[in-house]
């Protein structure tokens, strides 16, 4: 029973954490302006969320045992 709790919970956390990771990217808007630093920065934002909600993913991976009872 106690592992089926720190599964729950970890993925939880994890779960939270990505809706954390889209909510920022939902906040990033796309440049209207023609200046090539706006669309430096739009693209350097969404690579960092992107390696972010991928590390993310991955510890959720090797943290939670969906099937190791």
């Amino acid at each position: 029973m106690a592992h089926d709790e720190f599964n729950s919970g970890s993925r939880h956390g994890f779960s939270m954490a990505l809706y954390a990771v889209r909510n920022i990217d939902r906040l990033i808007e796309y440049p209207d302006e023609r200046g090539k630093e706006d669309y430096i920065k739009y693209n350097a934002q969404k690579d960092l969320l992107c390696k972010i909600y991928e590390e993310i993913k991955k510890q959720m991976e090797i943290e939670v045992h969906e099937n190791d009872y």
